[in-house]
């Protein structure tokens, strides 16, 4: 047993030594064989992505921007979404082996699954609201440029293309896209329409109405963008006070379901009686139950605190 135990080991270590140098070979470009180590990980990275499950899950928006950030921090530079999204479960699937070694059971690679199962999701989700949150704060500041820029006679191109390349965040980004749909032909209503569709942040509907009004009547602005920078900060103020306000509920809610599953994970991997217990139609029950029970209490608090989480 401890001989299978130390070859896996091997394994697995000879597998993470072979993602990571061929990521530092695919970025740095030096070495003959690191190159060709390279082609070789691209190469089984290819034929995993042309399988359809990581085709289905590329699909997936979560998934899909979970796999490219994990290929930004390997600095492979995959074209293909579905090869990325290879990458991540095929880490998933070497980690989760790593836990059945530890814990000398399948139950390790059951753990690797499910946390990969909810991790993205929660990743993403957090993501997301980190992203808003980032919007929020940046509109005001958008409101007072773009002010600034009408005030003193820029066309509405000019200053959406002043926008888009003085500064940084989702918001410049967004109003660039915006500056090179104007450029390439595309009218204002149709480029100020998916500008909407793009950012969800307070006060982008207002932005974009007055822009197109501007632009047909020739009336201006400055005031009333000053008056709605004025505004969104004065909401944002509000956002981050009851933010603050229900610091500790959320913390709760966090703790109270998270703490369960780790347990669970925790035990799982290294005592050798709860994963005896687990496997028992008693034991998988109960967990299931558990489980569902946990899930219960999460949605029901999230409709009651809706907005809040």
């Amino acid at each position: 047993m401890e001989v299978v135990f130390c070859a896996s080991c091997g394994v697995v270590a000879w597998l993470c030594a072979f993602l990571l140098m061929g990521a530092h070979a695919s970025s740095t470009g030096q070495g003959v064989r690191p190159q060709r180590l390279a082609r070789v990980l691209r190469g089984a990275l290819r034929a995993l992505g042309g399988l359809a499950p990581f085709r289905a899950l590329a699909h997936v928006g979560a998934w899909r921007r979970a796999a490219r950030q994990v290929d930004e921090f390997f600095g492979i530079g995959l074209s293909d979404d579905a090869e990325a999204t290879a990458m991540l479960v095929t880490l998933a699937a070497i980690l989760g082996l790593a836990f059945s070694l530890v814990a000398r059971s399948p139950i390790g690679m059951v753990v690797a699954v499910c946390g990969l199962a909810l991790g993205v999701p929660a990743w993403d989700g957090a993501r997301a609201r980190s992203e808003r949150l980032e919007l929020a704060q940046a509109m005001p500041d958008v409101f007072r440029t773009m002010a600034m820029a009408m005030g003193s006679g820029e066309t509405l191109a000019q200053a959406v293309e002043y926008l888009g390349s003085h500064g940084t965040g989702p918001a410049s980004r967004a109003f660039a896209r915006a500056s090179l749909r104007l450029r390439c032909g595309e009218s204002a209503e149709e480029s100020l329409g998916r500008l909407t569709q793009e950012l969800h942040a307070p006060g982008v509907g207002l932005l974009t109405t007055a822009l197109l009004i501007s632009q047909r009547t020739g009336s201006p602005l400055r005031s009333l963008f000053g008056r709605a920078a004025t505004l969104v900060e004065q909401q944002g103020e509000l956002e981050r006070m009851l933010a603050v306000k229900t610091a500790q509920v959320r913390l709760s809610v966090r703790m109270v379901c998270t703490m369960p599953v780790l347990l669970v994970a925790g035990l799982s991997l290294v005592s050798p009686d709860f994963q005896r217990g687990v496997l028992t139609p008693i034991g998988f029950g109960s967990l299931a139950l558990a489980t569902l029970m946990d899930v219960a209490a999460l949605l029901i608090i999230r409709k009651l605190m809706k907005g809040v989480l």
